[in-house]
């Protein structure tokens, strides 16, 4: 009777289904598609690794800021910048924005190195699984780092805003707000990153000081980029290109593109870089494009003799460095 009655008894309900999460990727392109075209002032695209393994430039690198000083940066930071396949640094008005592409495992650690050095208000958010934002104070001055998954870190200097405009870029919630290289200044220029180890570029329009540069020709100036190759043999192939609407004129705007080359050529600075007095200068009614094969040897006692403490704030290491990491003569 009993193996009966269970016969006849209504089958056990099934279990409840557990809703199943969906969580949205984040995206996946270029660190420059985090840097919002919004308030950009410059945008520095480098290649660390390429520029640094390269038998020329390394050593060049090298002789301006010497190996110590890319190790110490990596003991306090947890980041080898040697090893960074691409970087970027993008220059707003109230904010620095660093950006990195990083190897498997750097994201961990650089999150606790950068939480052990905040002094004050420190603050961490998970806004995705794959995203994690810490904020605090550094000193005086607010800082804020953004892990986008394990692949690449972003550190903004000042202003948290830049920060979290890329936390929202990559979380694909900014659809109206184009990125860097897709605002109407930029978007005007060629993609020199894809053939240069660096580019830098800058939108327009350009503060008063400036626009009497190249001849008076940042006037009328969409946006600028100034690209670096090494060909080898001790030298820099580079390119300018300035953007704008120059129709008819583009012949002429030419002609003063090269003669402003010529012109910086032989001023104090053009001979601190032994820059050559001639350039090859092309032009089309939306671009000028300006090219020179630079030496190497000149432009590292150049660069040695000009922006060594800019490179020294840039790794933040202390200017007066120990014997072992002073600078040669």
């Amino acid at each position: 009777m009993v193996v009966w009655a269970g016969a006849c008894a209504s089958p056990a309900a099934p279990p409840p289904a557990v809703p199943q999460v969906t969580v949205r990727a984040i995206h996946a392109g270029p660190l420059s598609d985090l840097v919002a075209a919004a308030g950009l002032r410059w945008l520095l695209l480098i290649r660390p690794r390429q520029i640094l393994s390269d038998p020329e430039l390394g050593p060049a690198v090298f002789e301006i800021v010497p190996a110590r000083r890319f190790e110490a940066f990596e003991e306090s930071s947890g980041v080898d910048l040697r090893a960074l396949p691409s970087a970027a640094i993008a220059g707003f008005p109230y904010s620095t924005l660093y950006l990195a592409e990083v190897p498997s495992g750097v994201a961990a650690r650089a999150r606790v190195d950068f939480a052990d050095r905040l002094l004050a208000g420190a603050a961490t958010k998970h806004p995705h699984p794959a995203l994690v934002r810490i904020t605090g104070v550094v000193g005086q001055t607010p800082e804020t780092m953004l892990t986008v998954g394990e692949r690449a870190l972003v550190v903004a200097v000042g202003d948290p805003m830049p920060a979290k405009v890329a936390e929202a870029y990559a979380l694909e919630r900014l659809k109206s707000s184009p990125r860097a290289l897709r605002g109407a200044a930029l978007e005007s220029l060629p993609d020199l990153y894809a053939d240069n180890v660096a580019v830098l570029l800058a939108p327009g329009p350009f503060a008063d000081e400036w626009q009497l540069a190249a001849g008076g020709l940042l006037q009328s100036t969409v946006a600028v980029a100034i690209a670096a190759q090494p060909k080898g043999h001790g030298q820099i192939a580079t390119t300018i290109c300035l953007s704008g609407a120059w129709g008819d004129a583009a012949r002429a705007a030419a002609d003063r593109m090269s003669l402003a080359w010529t012109v910086f050529a032989r001023s104090a600075t053009g001979q601190l870089f032994a820059l050559p007095e001639s350039a090859e200068v092309t032009a089309t009614g939306e671009l000028l494009t300006l090219r020179v094969t630079l030496e190497l040897a000149p432009l590292v006692r150049g660069l040695r003799a000009s922006v060594l403490g800019d490179i020294t704030q840039i790794l933040r290491l202390p200017s007066g460095a120990p014997p072992a990491l002073a600078p040669r003569n």
